[in-house]
Formats: C-alpha cells, sequence, structure tokens
C-alpha cells in the first residue's frame, strides 16, 4: 500500500517544479473568474485596533508561518561566527533595489504617461521594501548553494522587517512624486511597521519556535506533519497569488493598456536581472567562496512580492495599477532564478568551499 505521506511528498515536490505554470494557470483564472477572488479580497476576518485585518493578510501570516515551522535551523548559530556573508545579503536585499529604482526613475522620466510611470515606480518599490523571499532557499538548494546562509537570509530579513520595510518604502517615496510620494511615506510611517510585526515577523517567530519545540519533544510529530504543512502552504501560494491577480489583472483586461504591459514587463526584468547580476558580482568582489555567491544572488533577486502586493491591496487600494508590476516581478524572478541556476552549475567561481556547512 502506498503510504500517503510520501505520496503527498511526491505530488507537492512535482507541484513545485511547475510553480511557475501553476500561478500562469492562476493568473488566467484571475482574468477568466474573478468573481470568488474579489469577493475574498473583501473579507476581514480579523480587526486590530479598530482597523480591519484583510483574509490576504491572514492568508501571508499563514504562509511565513509554515515557513518558519518547516525551516531547519540546526545549523543557523553557526552563521553568527562568520556573519560577513549574512550582514551583507542582508544589506543587499534592504538597499539594492533602491539603488536600481533611482535609475529607472530617471530612465522612465520621459514616459508619455506619468501616472503609469509613477504606478510602476510604486509597484516595484513595494516589492523591493519586502524580505527575502522563502523560496530562495528551494533554488539556492538545488543550485548548490549555501542553504544555511540562504534560509538565514530569509529569516534575517524577515525579522528586521520592522526595520527595512519603511526604510525601503521612505526611500522610494524620494523617487516618487506628488500624491504617490505621499502614499509611500503614509504607508511607511502609519502601516507598515504594524503589517511587518503581525503579518511577517510574528507568524515566522512562532514558526520557527513551534518547529524548533517539535523538533525537539516530538520529532516523529513534526517529521509526519512536514509534507501535510508544505502541501497546504503551497495551495496558500496559489491562493494569495490568485486573489493578488483578481485585483490588478481585472482592469488590465478592462482596458487593455499594451504599451504600459509592456513597460511593466520591461522594468521588472531590469530590476530583478540587475538585483541578481549585483548580488553576484558583489559576492566576487568581495571574495565570498561561491556556495555564499549563490546564496548572496538568490537573496538579492528574489523578494517576498506576496508581502507587497497584500501591501498595495490593503493601503493603495485605489490605484490597482501597481500590482500589475509587482505580479510581473513575482513571474519574472522564479524564472530568473532558474536561469541563474543553469548559469551557476557551469560557472566558475574562485573559492568553490563555503565558509558555514
Amino acid at each position: 500500500m502506498t503510504n500517503p505521506l510520501a505520496l503527498l511528498t511526491t505530488m507537492t515536490a512535482a507541484a513545485q517544479r511547475r510553480l511557475l505554470w501553476i500561478m500562469l494557470l492562476a493568473y488566467a483564472f484571475a482574468v477568466g473568474w474573478p468573481e470568488p477572488g474579489l469577493a475574498l479580497r473583501a473579507v476581514t476576518p480579523f480587526h486590530v485596533g479598530g482597523a480591519a485585518v484583510p483574509l490576504q493578510a491572514g492568508l501571508l501570516a499563514a504562509m511565513v508561518f509554515n515557513a518558519g515551522l518547516t525551516a531547519r535551523t540546526e545549523a543557523l548559530a553557526a552563521l553568527l561566527r562568520h556573519p560577513r556573508a549574512l550582514l551583507v545579503g542582508i544589506a543587499a536585499n534592504a538597499l539594492l533595489p533602491t539603488v536600481l529604482l533611482a535609475l529607472g526613475a530617471v530612465a522612465a522620466d520621459g514616459w508619455h504617461s506619468p501616472r503609469e510611470a509613477q504606478s510602476l515606480l510604486v509597484g516595484l518599490v513595494l516589492v523591493g521594501a519586502m524580505p527575502v523571499a522563502a523560496g530562495a532557499t528551494v533554488f539556492a538548494q538545488g543550485s548548490e548553494g549555501n542553504a544555511t546562509l540562504t534560509l538565514g537570509l530569509v529569516i534575517g530579513s524577515t525579522l528586521l522587517s520592522p526595520l527595512t520595510i519603511p526604510l525601503g518604502l521612505h526611500l522610494g517615496g524620494f523617487l516618487a512624486a506628488g500624491p504617490y510620494a505621499a502614499d509611500l511615506h503614509a504607508a511607511a510611517a502609519h502601516a507598515c511597521v504594524v503589517f511587518a510585526v503581525l503579518a511577517v515577523v510574528l507568524p515566522c517567530a512562532l514558526g520557527l519556535a513551534l518547529g524548533r519545540l517539535l523538533s525537539a519533544r516530538r520529532p516523529a510529530l513534526l517529521a509526519a506533519a512536514v509534507p501535510v504543512v508544505k502541501a497546504g502552504n503551497l495551495g496558500v501560494v496559489v491562493l494569495l497569488s490568485y486573489t493578488n491577480a483578481c485585483g490588478g489583472l481585472g482592469q488590465v483586461v478592462a482596458r487593455p493598456d499594451p504599451d504600459f504591459l509592456l513597460l511593466a514587463a520591461v522594468a521588472a526584468a531590469a530590476m530583478c536581472g540587475g538585483s541578481f547580476l549585483t548580488g553576484w558580482v558583489l559576492a566576487a568582489r568581495l571574495g565570498l567562496p561561491r556556495a555564499d555567491a549563490i546564496a548572496l544572488a538568490y537573496a538579492s533577486g528574489m523578494n517576498n512580492s506576496s508581502a507587497g502586493a497584500v501591501v498595495a491591496a490593503t493601503r493603495l487600494p485605489g490605484n490597482p495599477a501597481v500590482l500589475v508590476p509587482i505580479l510581473a516581478y513575482s513571474l519574472l524572478q522564479k524564472v530568473m532564478a532558474s536561469l541563474l541556476g543553469s548559469f551557476v552549475r557551469h560557472a566558475r567561481f574562485g573559492n568553490e568551499s563555503s565558509a558555514v556547512p
């Protein structure tokens, strides 16, 4: 008889390998059948301090909690003995997008529609301000990167997000203009610290704590739960992608704007590709081992786009166009992560060892 957990693990792994296509299917459903997603976006199951917490924020919290619960943190203490790569990676994740966006803002200054240019800039600022995506650990491990360092970068950037998210939004606000700049500064000053704590930091910390507790007290229970949690997390990722897409793609279909779509795709590709490349070059300049360089490149190029989409939906509901570059970045970072994996498997890189096992 087939072991149900083994079968679930196999099916989840197969779905993860095809996650890009699954997300494209979710986007197609958002275009053709947006009503359920729009209904879900209107659900507010929680209230904190008189403020409504939408279902999307709850889905994001569940995703982060599950990532923390299944993270293998045993070797993270070793990073503190050699923290240079960890500190560089967190700094790159927090500051690199703003540098690239400053260049992009100059390039987009002559675009024929200031509204489109500003919406694009705000969307990419929201992505760039977010912590490292948990999916970076999967891509880095599959490309012989330092899995411990990648996990440390994900957790470190997540726990520091109450500081780095407002910083990224304020820096982006200085690049934007008019009401778009005001929206970014207002989100950074009044909402994103609470959002980062409740939807990102607290779920991550609870997941990590519960994972460590079960690992020490009930390892068999944790081992049995991991396949179920990973499968459930995949479902949450897809549902969150679908609901986010329902908010942004409806406008695209109702009022098609090919030049804005092309601009969003090109700008997202440039920012994402530039982030991957800069992370790789920065690691080479610092003389980091190859495995650390791979981890740093993935951490530089992969941001938690789901968190950015939730902030856009909750803080900027009147401008759904900002979701378009976020959705484009979400897809393109997975494409470029796969391309980076193909590249690093054939690249030679100074010191082939890793400072942290």
